[in-house]
């Protein structure tokens, strides 16, 4: 492979994969504008206000609480919630009024899905009037659990509107109305929902569901209507509850036509392609949402996959325990949360995330096949391997299984036979669509591993034939040919469209940056780099990138510290030995700078 620039060299192949192999499979981005707004609300009602375990601590037990809570929050540090979660026990044991420790202890709980233990713990706060927002909001939601409706709705008022609750407090209120039959009321409770555009989408999806449950078929398929129509990048679920409406009322050919429609569009989504199997089965006969609990979990859902896809995590992880806490039998919720811990390297608890869905559920397969990759991860690839097998064996004759195991063989480096597995899945295929592009760019990826650009180039073209706007396979073309020092007019007009599709993808975004480097554009380059790094400031190479093009400007004091930094991080062996001689001597070459015109373009 090339080397065009110090610094380039072999991390490319690896930056060109962006994360195929840990792809974050979900549909668009079901409340588009929601995120920032509930990132901000969520963590605001998670602050301490900075008070100390030792200003709040006295008595006998302070000095272990004070021992258990430095582990806690050194285990926190670690991103190992559950040891974090048993140190907080531990501290609250020794120490039962700290507000601190009542407070983080109660956070912690409910990330683990330690539901009794965060009940009691919220009891506590809000009897002490110690606790903020969320320990008042989680009683609620056990009310709620209950059916105990009119208790909620005697105590909502009580709430104060702010942080999360301005979100919330209106879908609690409006789906305890219906749980009491009125719906009218429950409608009326979802408007102030309006006053916040970013919340309008969720005003729009549950006054569908909760006409839907009302009976009101007329007023139900309107709602429906306009919330699709309004929110085309919208809830998934939403379309699935109004595929099941249909079909409920025999218009079988009108349900298909709205799933395939949506699966054109997001065909990677769990949840079409449960209710499309449900549909071709004649199981899509059932209400989404029943009850009040899992109407309020649906909003919770929601925004949590917001909140996934722009990497907000840790808020994302505790939605989805909401959800789960309201609406046990959450599949959805429970495979999202397991891919989330995988993200978190929290392997143990992905596997007791895909472990809550039962073989015979919808979506079990892909539970299954997830927990093969968590297996690998932990090393225990014997078991991985027959797990995979195993599905093989129930699946035979389907692609994503097949292809599963070209990515385990991938994952493991024995390249013949992945992409002899890819080829095999690809044969499978009866009927080439948009959603195969996946296939060939799997198949791309192993070719280029295993040295063989030809055939990995065709297969990147043939995906982008059948989805030309995928971001990750623009970005995997383009940086390849940025690499390589040809057809770069062409490979820079696909870095700019992957980076408008995926703004704040920093391996992305660092391609374009990496490409405005080689055309010689050095402002830009900086500008687009800059910004990687803000948003992957764990990539080492990422780090040197930015460090050659800062050396490039004149920067050199900055270039060598953002090499220093490459080097901290971690950088692969053989680029070891080059960060050290930048950091001496500098990169002693500009080779590639301003090839903009090489090779014809």
């Amino acid at each position: 492979m090339s080397v065009a620039l110090p610094g380039k060299a072999q991390s490319s192949q690896r930056l060109r994969m962006t994360r195929f192999a840990n792809r974050w499979k979900s549909a668009g981005r079901p409340y588009a504008g929601i995120l920032a707004v509930l990132a901000v609300i969520l963590l605001s009602g998670c602050s301490t206000g900075g008070v100390t375990v030792g200003r709040e601590s006295t008595g006998e037990g302070q000095k272990i609480a004070f021992g258990s809570y430095l582990a806690a929050q050194h285990a926190r540090s670690r991103r190992d919630t559950a040891a974090a979660s048993r140190y907080f026990k531990e501290a609250i044991a020794a120490d039962p009024d700290n507000v601190v420790l009542l407070q983080q202890g109660f956070s912690l709980a409910v990330t683990e899905g330690d539901y009794e233990a965060a009940y009691r713990m919220a009891q506590r706060l809000v009897a002490n009037n110690a606790g903020n927002a969320l320990p008042q909001l989680f009683l609620l939601l056990a009310d709620v659990r209950r059916g105990r409706y009119e208790e909620v709705l005697a105590r909502l008022d009580s709430i104060p509107s702010t942080g999360l609750n301005r979100l919330v407090k209106p879908l609690i209120g409006a789906w305890s109305h219906a749980g009491l039959g009125a719906y009218e009321a429950a409608l009326a409770a979802l408007q102030p929902l309006d006053e916040t555009p970013a919340f309008r989408p969720f005003r729009r999806n549950h006054r569908a569901l909760i006409l839907d449950l009302s009976g009101d078929a007329e007023a139900a398929e309107l709602a429906y209507k306009e919330s699709l129509t309004a929110d085309r990048q919208g809830s998934m679920r939403v379309v699935a509850a109004y595929a099941a409406f249909l079909a409920r009322r025999g218009r079988h050919e009108e349900a298909s036509r709205v799933l395939e429609e949506a699966a054109e569009r997001f065909p990677d989504t769990v949840s079409l392609k449960a209710a499309l199997r449900r549909l071709i089965e004649g199981r899509l006969d059932e209400l989404l949402i029943k009850s009040p609990a899992q109407g309020v979990a649906d909003a919770f859902y929601g925004g949590a996959t917001a909140l996934a896809q722009e990497n907000a995590r840790s808020p994302a992880i505790f939605y989805l325990r909401l959800a789960l806490y309201l609406n046990p039998g959450f599949s959805e919720a429970s495979l999202v949360l397991g891919r989330l811990f995988e993200m978190e390297e929290q392997y143990e608890a992905a596997l007791a995330a895909y472990g809550a869905i039962a073989d015979d559920d919808d979506i079990a397969r892909e539970a299954r096949l997830r927990e093969v990759w968590v297996l690998e991860a932990l090393g225990r690839q014997e078991e991985a391997l027959n797990r995979l097998q195993d599905l093989l064996t129930r699946a035979p004759g389907t692609p994503d299984t097949v292809s599963a195991l070209a990515n385990l063989l991938r994952q493991r480096n024995q390249l013949e036979q992945a992409i002899a597995e890819y080829t095999k899945a690809i044969n499978l295929v009866t009927e080439e669509a948009e959603r195969h592009w996946v296939l060939y760019y799997a198949r791309a990826i192993a070719y280029d591993q295993a040295q063989n650009w030809p055939r990995a180039e065709a297969d990147l073209i043939h995906a982008l034939e059948l989805n030309p706007t995928q971001p990750e396979v623009l970005n995997y073309l383009g940086y390849s040919w940025v690499d390589r020092g040809i057809n770069l007019k062409d490979a820079h007009a696909m870095l700019e469209e992957a980076v408008s599709r995926r703004p704040n993808d920093g391996y992305i975004v660092d391609s374009l940056g990496w490409s405005y480097y080689k055309l010689g554009n050095l402002e830009q380059a900086v500008h687009y780099l800059e910004r990687a790094v803000l948003l992957r400031p764990e990539d080492s190479t990422i780090n040197e990138h930015l460090g050659d093009a800062y050396w490039a400007v004149g920067r050199r004091t900055e270039a060598r510290f953002q090499w220093s930094h490459a080097l901290a991080l971690g950088a692969e062996e053989d680029r070891r030995e080059v960060l050290k001689a930048k950091i001496a001597r500098g990169p002693g070459n500009n080779d590639g700078l301003g090839a903009a015109f090489k090779n014809g373009d």
